[in-house]
């Protein structure tokens, strides 16, 4: 598979309707509840997915923290999903979430209907999120549109 065709499987699954800017947000709760609403509102997600998102995060502590400035938010299939999405949520100003040091400023919500069909999705996004010049080219979106863009266009 060409580099391409991964960009392509981005596209496919995230939408130009769920990428936001936001100034910020009061709590990691909130940013979990921001990030999926749009997921919620068109359908991708029930509205018990951000819930269980949070619940899981109390059980367990935010394993979907990747490192500065990122994190990866999503529960299991059967926890909410009716669509495979994609949504990305940019915050001006840090969220921390509890238990861990680094702040998140770009939160990319998951929504994937089963554990195999979001993976090629996931390598594409793992290596521009390791790319430190992708990352904060991301991070320096101007407009929610610019910020889809370099997302998509990254590699």
């Amino acid at each position: 598979m060409k580099v391409g065709d991964d960009n392509r499987m981005i596209s496919d699954i995230l939408k130009k309707e769920n990428v936001q800017i936001l100034d910020g947000v009061s709590s990691w709760q909130e940013a979990i509840y921001v990030s999926t609403k749009n997921l919620v509102e068109k359908g991708y997600v029930t509205k018990n997915y951000p819930k269980k998102i949070i619940e899981l995060t109390q059980k367990y502590g935010a394993y979907y923290v990747l490192g500065p400035d990122v994190a990866l938010v999503h529960a299991r299939p059967e926890d909410g999903v009716i669509h495979k999405q994609l949504a990305i949520t940019l915050l001006r100003k840090p969220v921390k979430f509890e238990g861990k040091e680094d702040t998140v400023r770009l939160i990319i919500a998951l929504a994937a209907e089963d554990s195999q069909s979001h993976l090629k999705v996931l390598k594409q996004i793992a290596e521009i999120l390791s790319d430190s010049r992708k990352l904060q080219s991301i991070i320096k979106a101007d407009d929610a549109d610019n910020l889809y863009e370099k997302f998509v266009n990254a590699s």
